[in-house]
């Protein structure tokens, strides 16, 4: 049986269309400061969330939480520790709520599967 990748499984446990799954888990996992700002940002830095909207893009064929584990480590150290922005005001998602989603998802599969 082939495994579930994560916006499978997060499509299944949130009940979120795949056209969908982008926005979702952004929604879900964007610093509370950079939702409330995000109309904003799409206006005046169109491409300010590209490495976010990457990475989310990158997690969604995983199929185990250590290779999302690898990702979030490769955008943390690539994208964020490099930006005063991103990292200092947290102007980014958390790498800690994707894994969290990624275990809830991921463990409940298992169960149910």
């Amino acid at each position: 049986m082939k495994p579930v990748t994560f916006k499978k499984a997060v499509c299944l446990q949130f009940n979120v269309s795949e056209a969908s799954y982008e926005h979702f888990v952004l929604k879900q996992t964007l610093f509370n400061r950079v939702r409330i700002m995000r109309p904003l940002l799409s206006l005046l830095a169109p491409n300010f969330l590209f490495n976010e909207k990457r990475l989310v893009e990158k997690v969604a064929d995983a199929e185990s939480l250590r290779e999302i584990q690898q990702e979030i480590d490769f955008y943390q150290h690539k994208y964020v520790v490099n930006s005063v922005i991103k990292d200092a005001f947290r102007f980014r998602l958390s790498g800690m709520r994707i894994m969290s989603m990624a275990n809830k998802v991921f463990n409940s599969n298992t169960v149910d599967g």
